[in-house]
């Protein structure tokens, strides 16, 4: 392996390695409770785990939590919206 690939390698390493360190820090910023209701959550638990909903904003360094039943509502509220927005009919205007 030549001394270029070496290089290369070793910071696709270093990148993985920060990206990774970046993630697990947000980790410790997930909340207690969901963002929306406020219902608990427990985070030793597997079924909560597999079943909540994490929103990460990197950017802005925000971790939001939100449980199901929270998280079904919004979709429903954006699949509304976005039939709603479909199905609408604006008329044209004839006037200039």
């Amino acid at each position: 392996m030549s001394s270029q690939a070496k290089k290369i390698e070793r910071k696709q390493e270093v990148d993985i390695k920060k990206s990774m360190t970046s993630k697990l820090n947000m980790f410790d910023r997930i909340p207690d409770k969901c963002d929306t209701c406020h219902a608990p959550f427990d985070k030793k638990s597997k079924e909560m785990a597999k079943t909540w909903f994490v929103v990460v904003k990197q950017a802005e360094k925000v971790v939001r939590l939100f449980c199901p039943e929270c998280m079904s509502k919004a979709k429903k509220v954006v699949e509304d919206a976005s039939n709603k927005h479909e199905t609408e009919v604006i008329p044209e205007s004839n006037e200039l």
